[in-house]
């Protein structure tokens, strides 16, 4: 059961990189949804130092899945951010957290053939409930806030389950470092893709002309910290079911409800908590349901 330390210290490491998004997504360097997007995948590069510790050559066919596997990661995050831009985070937090768990379950269930127990299988609804409420927040129109952008939402969600499922695919045909490895060179390489297009080359370069003293070492350690964060989901990955990784992505927002809360009277500009007796409520219940997520799953 390792790999749900693994899990949840990886969500905790990407509770921290969307703290210090924040603060970047003040930026004007850092809005727009191709910018945002072009560095995170540029910075997986980094990846790269874990060569000594086994890094091999898988031969051809697995090396295009492999990138397959990071361009697919990339598209994913591009229309994420695209759909983030155009609506309130806390809608697109909870609509994604919501559905994506489903639609992982069904691929891995379609082409790894992974199947759930009975326990492995209430655990995965519980945990799914847990992620929801943990995320769900009111609009400025109430929980019936209609979604801008639909298709983005709709493009994330396949994306991302695809994207988890073909790298538990990757790892079980090979190892950790190899997979893994391999799979970041494909964000990399979409990254250098983007910068052959000329309008989109004067976007992103334009906009680090526009970065405040700061932000290059902000954005720096939240892509360092991002790229732990992802190491240890995709090792919580190759050693446990894809399914109940992704589930516990609910650990996420909790660490983050956490985080808000005690960073925000420091910084009451940029990380604010609505609280009252209903929001206090809706989290602790929230957190309740992944806590009992989790002990299901190790009974």
């Amino acid at each position: 059961m390792t790999w749900i330390i693994f899990a949840v210290l990886g969500y905790f490491l990407y509770s921290l990189t969307t703290v210090s998004n924040k603060f970047l997504l003040r930026q004007r360097a850092t809005t727009k949804p191709l910018v945002f997007t072009f560095w995170v995948c540029l910075f997986s590069i980094i990846t790269f130092i874990l060569a000594p510790f086994g890094l091999h050559w898988p031969g051809w066919g697995w090396i295009a899945f492999d990138l397959l596997t990071g361009l697919v990661f990339f598209g994913s995050l591009w229309s994420f951010y695209h759909a983030l831009d155009i609506n309130e985070a806390s809608r697109t937090a909870s609509f994604f957290g919501g559905l994506t768990p489903i639609f992982v379950l069904f691929f891995s269930y379609l082409f790894l053939g992974e199947e759930l127990g009975k326990m492995q299988l209430a655990a995965f609804l519980v945990l799914t409930l847990g992620g929801f409420l943990i995320s769900l927040e009111k609009g400025k129109d109430g929980f019936r806030e209609r979604l801008k952008g639909w298709w983005f939402f709709a493009l994330t969600i396949i994306l991302h389950a695809a994207y988890f499922v073909m790298l538990k695919h990757l790892f079980i045909y090979q190892d950790f470092i190899t997979g893994f490895v391999w799979s970041r060179m494909g964000l990399v390489l979409a990254a250098l893709v983007i910068l052959l297009n000329p309008a989109w080359r004067k976007t992103i370069f334009g906009s680090a002309r526009e970065a405040s003293a700061g932000v290059d070492f902000l954005m720096l350690g939240s892509k360092i910290v991002a790229g732990l964060g992802s190491f240890f989901i995709s090792l919580a990955i190759a050693k446990g079911n894809v399914s109940l990784v992704n589930a516990l992505q609910g650990s996420e927002y909790a660490f983050l409800f956490f985080l808000t809360i005690l960073l925000s009277s420091k910084f009451p500009n940029i990380l604010r908590e609505k609280l009252n007796g209903a929001i206090i409520a809706q989290k602790i219940a929230a957190i309740f349901f992944i806590c009992l997520g989790l002990a299901l799953i190790a009974l």
